[in-house]
């Protein structure tokens, strides 16, 4: 349901119309329509005229109250409804007008509580205000428990959803970058973004755990080395075999990565990998950045963009990146088209 309000003569049906992508619809005008009509209605204006007509033609306050903002939502969930804002001014001597602007107010609230969007409406122009920023309302939470940490458990379907969106971005990429066996495929993972907050501010274990299983899976099959990043809180060192490290002569650091120090992704990595190794600095041959965690410093030189199907993974925005060999020799040189 889409709740748009604003004061008198402000253009909430024109608005409306733009929003819902119709030139020409009629409204059911709670001001003439019958209740039976305005509760049937799939566009519906002046919720507060109807409040007013109902009040004056006998109907109890309380039971309208409670009766009302119900029956409208159950009716049609995906109505349209639009009312004016008629708490301002100067308070009315009359108790049944203040009565009526009571009432049609807190109607108003459990519609507005009950709507997937509340827009309000000046001189033409819509502001929306819910849904508001999912972050905001989780970040608020954090502040509640001082953690930092996601302890709500993931509801398995957008968990799947999430490996699938992993899975579909690295299987892309891999093609895209033609690693080799034995190279190193860099990612950074912010659990958080995923989640819908703000990076840093809602570690998921079990979401960071899930985006390495499907990396680790579809890497290792390829026999390529999977480089996880740390968070900025260990200065975006990395988590990878100590093979890989050994072999490719990277110094090995010690520190082992938690959820609010490291991040739930190279947690999941260091318990994941069979003999893992933090290093501080790599070289990778391509990159894949879950939820803009700046991977670019860990890349060898040139990285060049990969377009990938999947923008993003959760609601974190996903870019991936590969490398390749510098040219040099100028206008007179000619190059390997497989290098390029």
């Amino acid at each position: 349901m889409i709740l748009i309000i604003g004061g008198k003569s402000q253009g909430k049906r024109q608005f409306a119309r733009r929003l819902l992508g119709i030139q020409e619809a009629s409204f059911v005008d709670g001001g003439q329509a019958s209740w039976e009509e305005f509760r049937d209605g799939k566009l519906v204006c002046n919720l507060h005229q109807m409040i007013c007509r109902r009040l004056s033609e006998g109907a109890e306050p309380g039971e309208l109250e409670a009766r009302m903002a119900r029956e409208l939502m159950e009716q049609d969930p995906d109505r349209v409804i639009l009312t004016d804002e008629i708490g301002s001014g100067i308070v009315p001597l009359d108790w049944r007008e203040r009565e009526y602007r009571e009432i049609a107010g807190r109607i108003s609230c459990q519609l507005a509580a009950g709507a997937s969007q509340v827009w309000r409406v000046v001189a033409g122009l819509g502001m929306q205000i819910k849904p508001q920023d999912r972050r905001e309302e989780k970040e608020m939470e954090l502040k509640n428990t001082g953690t930092g940490v996601c302890t709500e458990q993931v509801e398995a379907g957008s968990l799947r959803e999430i490996e699938n969106q992993t899975r579909q971005a690295v299987l892309e990429l891999l093609e895209k970058a033609k690693l080799k066996e034995g190279q190193i495929l860099a990612v950074g993972c912010s659990s958080s973004e995923i989640g819908g907050c703000r990076i840093g501010s809602f570690s998921s274990e079990e979401i960071g755990r899930a985006v390495y299983q499907v990396l680790s899976q579809e890497c290792g099959k390829r026999g390529i080395y999977l480089a996880a990043q740390c968070c900025e809180h260990l200065n975006r060192a990395l988590i990878l075999e100590e093979e890989a490290a050994l072999g490719y002569g990277y110094e090995i650091v010690n520190v082992v990565p938690r959820l609010k120090a490291g991040g739930s992704f190279a947690t999941a990595a260091y318990a994941g990998m069979k003999r893992p190794v933090a290093v501080e600095r790599i070289q990778a041959h391509a990159g894949m950045d879950i939820g803009d965690t700046l991977i670019g410093m860990h890349l060898k030189a040139v990285a060049v963009p990969v377009r990938i199907s999947t923008g993003s993974i959760g609601e974190a925005h996903v870019v991936c990146a590969r490398v390749r060999p510098k040219f040099i020799g100028g206008i007179r040189a000619s190059y390997d088209e497989e290098k390029l």
